[in-house]
């Protein structure tokens, strides 16, 4: 993992992670291929051996070349995490949801995407696990011409940290990576979102929303890193933090790293509070302050959560919204 300062990593790894002997509840058509108790990807860091360790559930899920079925939708286990594996063959074209309400102690998920040439993916990731702690991490790696819209819904009920890399190998790859993140009582959050230009003329750009209660603190870590010999990338990050009490701390770091000249890149960062003059707009048309409050945070997030077009996911995501602020105020 790239130095993410003030999550406490080395700490969470400390712990035993949950085993997890259930693989995940796959929905798809014949088409496509499901493998279970395969091996798992080889470790290549700290947090990747953490994640293997133990009797961890592998699963593979292969979407054949110019696959254009319904959605592939993988439900995590009711405890503990585990580890996925998703090939999607060239010329395919999904949408794949991703969605963990697991329980545990201390929870680990890995997920590997692999993205063929000329293969286009919209991937959803719903987050709302209860633990103790809680270490992710999601890789996509796309090959020529390869394109990825990914949404990732972070209302996790617990501590730790997510890894979320998107590698753009292959001449031409377009991702897009939003993230909308949800923090509350004393939770200890942190987000690190890297996009890297491999390829030539790849395009990768990230937008990460994040609101906080309570005593919680949220780290916001975007990492944009244009590899030597990306000529005609563009790399682009929004990192932006909204605090809802005098208690919470938000962290918003982008970072660049730029290997190349003939490329463009460029970053965003704030950390800020409700802002009163959209407050006193709505109020004065009749709201009530704490409804006023509420759709300003919806309309917050919901630049992180707008690929999101499920309406009942939609909704549960904001009644959660909603009971977290109710619980805050109260």
């Amino acid at each position: 993992m790239p130095n993410t300062p003030k999550i406490a990593l080395r700490r969470y790894l400390a712990n035993a992670k949950d085993v997890a002997r259930t693989p995940v509840t796959v929905t798809a058509d014949p088409a496509v291929t499901v493998s279970t108790n395969v091996a798992a990807p080889q470790p290549t860091d700290a947090l990747e051996d953490w994640l293997v360790g133990g009797d961890s559930a592998v699963t593979t899920v292969t979407i054949p070349a110019h696959y254009t079925g319904q959605a592939v939708v993988l439900t995590g286990a009711a405890y503990a995490g585990g580890i996925v594996h998703v090939i999607v063959e060239a010329g395919a074209t999904v949408a794949l949801e991703e969605r963990w309400r697991t329980s545990g102690e201390h929870l680990g998920i890995w997920v590997v995407l692999d993205v063929a040439a000329d293969a286009t993916v919209n991937w959803l990731t719903y987050d709302a696990m209860t633990s103790t702690t809680a270490l992710v991490k999601r890789t996509a790696n796309l090959a020529a011409h390869a394109t990825l819209n990914w949404t990732t819904a972070g209302f996790t009920q617990a501590s730790g940290a997510t890894l979320i890399a998107a590698n753009l190998i292959g001449t031409g790859a377009k991702a897009t990576v939003n993230v909308g993140v949800l923090a509350a009582g004393k939770q200890h959050v942190g987000y690190v979102t890297a996009m890297t230009n491999d390829g030539r003329q790849t395009v990768g750009h990230i937008n990460q929303r994040g609101v906080i209660t309570g005593h919680a603190h949220l780290i916001f870590n975007g990492i944009g890193h244009i590899i030597h010999g990306a000529r005609g990338s563009d790399n682009q990050q929004e990192n932006r933090v909204l605090m809802l009490s005098p208690h919470a701390r938000g962290d918003a770091n982008p970072i660049l790293l730029i290997d190349e000249n003939d490329v463009t890149a460029g970053h965003a960062a704030s950390v800020t509070r409700v802002d009163e003059r959209q407050l006193y707009y709505l109020m004065s048309r009749g709201l009530r302050e704490d409804t006023a409050k509420r759709l300003v945070i919806r309309g917050f997030l919901e630049a992180g959560l707008a690929e999101i077009t499920d309406p009942a996911l939609k909704a549960e995501l904001f009644q959660t919204i909603d009971e977290t602020l109710v619980n805050a105020d109260a």
